[in-house]
């Protein structure tokens, strides 16, 4: 792999999610990601969501705080997994929705347990303003893991899928996740793998590892689509179809080419 190694999604600001409590705790995981092969990372805190009291200044702020700390190991940007809750709407209408960097990419959470109307209709609002939201890990989901065929319609709405690295080297959240995750790659749904890390420990980041376990099954011209879909939202660029076997033929491949 000659590509820089782009992470789209991983809580790396200390003290305002449930990432890193300090900035000691925020040095070491950066410095892990750079020694597993990761050169650049968008910080994704939590926003919107119901468990955590984070407002757009806090993310500028932690950001800011990490950013200025002396020589970073590896590139990072801003960013925010954005929570699809009803306090998004106040947000959606301001303008002040973050985005992955300067890009018009938004990396959005649904509920654990369901897929409400309601969360449907704010990712609505995001794509009529030209935004492109990138679902994170729906193989978690409970709704998605009782009905594979809700990827299609998050699809058809303007979403494109992110899956969890840990699910593509044993040590995904359940089995079930493990199986979605493969299941979804294999249909040819995801755009991109990211390690969403929160620690060294329990969440660390596992990019590399996660590619190498795809590229023994499927090949490295897939990896290399993985990669280069990475690289391609953090410069603003649209993401390409990842073609595994078989490619499907749907609204999947107008949506990745269409201009955005």
């Amino acid at each position: 792999m000659t590509s820089l190694i782009t992470d789209i999604h991983a809580h790396i600001l200390p003290g305002i999610d449930d990432g890193p409590d300090t900035m000691e705790d925020a040095e070491e995981l950066m410095a892990s990601f750079s020694r597993l092969g990761t050169d650049r990372v968008f910080c994704t805190s939590h926003f919107c969501s119901p468990h955590f009291e984070v407002t757009r200044e806090s993310l500028e702020e932690a950001y800011s705080l990490v950013a200025s700390h002396g020589s970073l190991p590896i590139e990072m940007a801003p960013g925010a997994e954005v929570r699809l809750s009803s306090a998004l709407k106040e947000v959606i209408l301001a303008d002040r929705v973050p985005t992955l960097g300067n890009t018009r990419y938004v990396l959005v959470e649904f509920r654990s347990d369901r897929i409400s109307t309601r969360a449907l209709d704010l990712m609505h609002e995001l794509v009529v303003r030209q935004l492109v939201p990138i679902v994170a890990h729906p193989e978690r989901n409970i709704a998605v893991q009782k009905s594979p065929g809700l990827v299609d319609e998050l699809m058809e709405r303007g979403a494109i899928m992110q899956l969890t690295a840990h699910c593509f080297h044993g040590r995904g959240p359940s089995r079930m996740a493990e199986r979605l995750a493969w299941r979804i790659l294999e249909n040819g749904q995801a755009a991109v793998i990211a390690s969403d890390a929160h620690d060294c420990s329990l969440r660390p980041p596992g990019l590399l590892e996660a590619y190498g376990a795809i590229a023994d099954k499927y090949g490295h011209q897939v990896v290399d689509q993985l990669i280069q879909n990475a690289n391609a939202i953090w410069e603003n660029q649209p993401v390409s179809e990842i073609a595994i076997s078989q490619p499907r033929r749907s609204l999947f491949g107008n949506l990745f080419h269409r201009k955005r």
